[in-house]
């Protein structure tokens, strides 16, 4: 059993796993097992354990930015909304021309039928 360290390059925090090998007898091959301890803390090289809970810990983003973190960073929601209002009329304006289209479509579908059926009357007198 030993402790294997890992380094996140992008944010330089190191993290701290228990290592144990396992043979596994199907590949004929050593494998480790490795459990998550904690990460390392920068200033002492200490260990700081793990809660054993999955994911992030809800709160600790905004309290450590402070309130116009929000301010600075959030998404612009009134510029979205035009966006997204823009969009919508683009999308309407589209809708309706395809409906125009449709109803062209089906009226030229309809004096084809009728002039079908004059044939085939004609046909069969």
């Amino acid at each position: 059993m030993s402790i294997v360290r890992y380094t996140n390059k992008r944010t330089g925090v190191v993290t701290l796993y228990e290592s144990t090998s396992h043979y596994d007898p199907v590949t004929k091959q050593s494998r480790p097992i490795r459990k998550y301890l904690g990460i390392e803390d920068p200033e002492t090289g200490e260990l700081i354990p793990s809660d054993k809970k999955r994911g992030r810990k809800k709160g600790t983003g905004s309290a450590k930015k402070g309130s116009n973190a929000k301010e600075n960073h959030g998404p612009d929601y009134q510029l979205l909304y035009e966006e997204e209002k823009r969009t919508c009329i683009e999308k309407e304006k589209r809708i309706r021309e395809l409906e125009k289209q449709i109803t062209i479509v089906y009226g030229y579908l309809e004096r084809m039928r009728e002039t079908l059926n004059t044939m085939l009357e004609n046909k069969m007198t």
